[in-house]
């Protein structure tokens, strides 16, 4: 098989569906002879914030002179985007021959597309000798198939409702899954919490014997400047006294990323020799796609992968504080399991012009839906069939200038970033 053949093989492992359990990856890792257990690793759960959190901390760890693996999901262009080794995607050559080295193991097993990755993640960095892996959880912790490595820290990030189907529906059912990463007598650290979410975490840490390290408690942050560009802030961080740190990621909540990333710096101890000179270059330098990205300036267009309600309220938020005296107009497309009647109600009370569109995934909501949600709400919504069409409206002239937002899904974001290359 070629890539593009072999990335159309993984895609259709799929059909298999998600399989929240730990069985097959754990038969996948003994077949590679462990893989996993020949390098060290960090390991991400949370709702909102991991692959920012993710990109940050592998960023000052390269910048700290390490061999860095970095997989986090899903991708926004293409596959490679998921599995990377100081910023640079695996081949695709090493795509194809993973898959057909072990494509009767593949059969055997009908493991789903997501342990396929995460088996084909850990064979390449135990492969190519990495350092240290941050590992992002796909969904949940507990049964996410990233849950067998044996990590130095373990890391969580804001909880809120989101995967309801498989996670639960509260605050405290969706917390026990994420805390499923905590390992006993692995330091667990965690940022702002809802209440109901830190309780679980501290008394999951607490059964495990696993030292619990609430950051906001031993922390200052002061922030300094807000913008598309970033965010400039002082850290204070137990003896850490951090002044003027830039950080190359755009919107205020990206600051207690920022923070559970220096934090594990922290932990790490000496393993960096020269940490504030790696958190510095590392934050300056670092870049994560989607994540209020501007891509057009006449006029301004922006790209955002948030997708459930704690997402577009923090977004959406930010952008009308960006720009108090500018119109607001979206394109939305959501999935079908997204929980659309929150957002459609926030929407049509914070933006000015709504697109409804879909992308291409089984899985996507019919506009339809959420434009009636919208309408409900007292918001104005239009639907347009394809996001090729919705973008060719920012271009045309209304006689108001807009600030556009494409937002919803990882998917979009991709379907955005490809139309956005071709024109």
């Amino acid at each position: 098989m070629n890539y593009p053949e072999t990335i159309a093989y993984l895609f259709q492992l799929q059909r298999v569906g998600i399989k929240y359990t730990l069985d097959n990856i754990q038969q996948f890792m003994a077949a590679l002879d462990y893989p996993h257990r020949s390098w060290r690793a960090i390991h991400i759960a949370g709702t909102n914030g991991k692959g920012s959190t993710a990109a940050m901390l592998a960023s000052i760890l390269k910048q700290a002179g390490l061999r860095v693996g970095l997989y986090t999901s899903p991708h926004l262009i293409d596959f490679t985007e998921r599995i990377r080794i100081n910023g640079q995607p695996i081949p695709k050559r090493v795509v194809v021959e993973f898959v057909q080295r072990y494509r009767s193991l593949i059969e055997t097993i009908q493991p789903s597309f997501f342990e396929v990755a995460t088996a084909l993640a850990f064979w390449y960095f135990a492969r190519e000798a990495v350092d240290l892996a941050v590992i992002e959880t796909g969904m949940g912790g507990r049964l996410d198939s990233t849950n067998i490595v044996h990590p130095l820290l373990t890391l969580i990030t804001p909880i809120d409702l989101d995967h309801q189907h498989y996670l639960g529906h509260t605050l405290e059912a969706i917390a026990a899954e994420k805390a499923g990463i905590i390992k006993p007598d692995i330091p667990c650290l965690t940022v702002t919490q809802p209440e109901a979410a830190r309780r679980v975490l501290e008394q999951t840490a607490q059964k495990r014997g696993a030292p619990f390290i609430y950051l906001p408690s031993i922390s200052r942050t002061t922030l300094l400047q807000s913008n598309l560009q970033g965010n400039r802030f002082h850290l204070t961080l137990n003896d850490w006294q951090l002044n003027d740190l830039w950080l190359n990621l755009a919107g205020p909540h990206q600051i207690q990323n920022a923070l559970l990333a220096v934090g594990t710096i922290q932990q790490l101890g000496n393993i960096i020799s020269d940490p504030e000179t790696a958190i510095r270059k590392g934050l300056q330098s670092v870049r994560w796609w989607g994540r209020l990205e501007q891509v057009a300036t006449s006029p301004i267009v922006i790209v955002d992968v948030s997708h459930n309600p704690a997402g577009f309220r923090t977004t959406l938020q930010f952008l009308k504080q960006q720009f108090p005296q500018t119109p607001l107009a979206a394109i939305i497309a959501l999935q079908e399991d997204k929980n659309f009647q929150e957002i459609g109600k926030f929407v049509a009370k914070t933006v000015d012009k709504t697109i409804v569109t879909r992308f291409q995934h089984p899985k996507a909501l019919k506009p339809e839906v959420l434009l009636q949600v919208i309408r409900n709400h007292g918001g104005s919504a239009t639907i347009f069939p394809n996001l090729s069409q919705a973008i060719h409206e920012i271009h045309r002239n209304h006689g108001i200038q807009y600030v556009w937002i494409i937002i919803g899904s990882h998917y979009l974001a991709g379907e955005a970033y490809k139309i956005l290359q071709m024109s």
